[in-house]
């Protein structure tokens, strides 16, 4: 492990992001305490969504809210296909629930998703949108730009596919300074509080490194 204490996550420009299957969450840590940051809508928790519709791209609540009537240009389990081939049997088995088109990337095998323009997304591509999207929301909360993360993945999540999602992060235009699954990244969180605490009330964020995890509402 690899462990660091700035005074203040927000004021360094550090985010801690939660990516999941089925929702992200992201947070930064002022004076002490861990404070949630919502997304345009209000919300603290912000699907792992993505859709097009008349000439735009959707994000997260605004990309789930118009899924049932769109559910061809909707995607979602963006994690569950992230570093997986389009034959893995994982993939087989969720693809008749999805209402979008898949099928196998002509140079690796992966998954890829059919998007407008007769033309191919893939989940590290869709998943970098999303991640965008909440670098944009952080920025708002934080009164200035965010461009470091600290990124907290799912348990036990496969080498390759980790750093599939390592490349959706930076893709989203962050720079991963530390990943770590997801329940340390929670235990080391509250050590930081307590050290805050113990230390008077200043701000304090908990930073590791560590091998990457599963799921967050899907296989892993």
């Amino acid at each position: 492990l690899e462990r660091h204490v700035t005074p203040d996550m927000s004021a360094a420009g550090v985010l801690g992001l939660d990516v999941g299957n089925t929702c992200c969450t992201m947070a930064v840590m002022r004076h002490g305490t861990v404070q949630l940051i919502a997304n345009e809508q209000g919300s603290r928790s912000t699907p792992t969504t993505v859709a097009f519709a008349d000439g735009e791209t959707l994000l997260g609540e605004a990309a789930a809210a118009q899924a049932a009537r769109n559910p061809k240009l909707t995607m979602s389990d963006l994690l569950l296909m992230l570093g997986r081939d389009f034959d893995d049997p994982v993939v087989q088995a969720a693809r008749s629930r999805w209402g979008f088109l898949t099928s196998a990337a002509e140079k690796d095998g992966a998954v890829s998703v059919a998007v407008p323009g007769g033309k191919t997304h893939t989940a590290v591509r869709l998943l970098s949108l999303v991640v965008g999207g909440l670098r944009g929301a952080a920025d708002s909360f934080c009164g200035a730009p965010v461009r470091e993360v600290v990124l907290a993945t799912p348990a036990h999540l496969a080498p390759s596919r980790a750093d599939a999602l390592l490349e959706a992060a930076r893709g989203g235009g962050m720079r991963v300074k530390l990943a770590l699954p997801s329940p340390l990244a929670v235990a080391l969180l509250r050590v930081a509080e307590i050290e805050a605490a113990a230390a008077g009330g200043d701000g304090a964020g908990a930073d590791a490194a560590g091998g990457g995890g599963g799921g967050g509402g899907g296989p892993a």
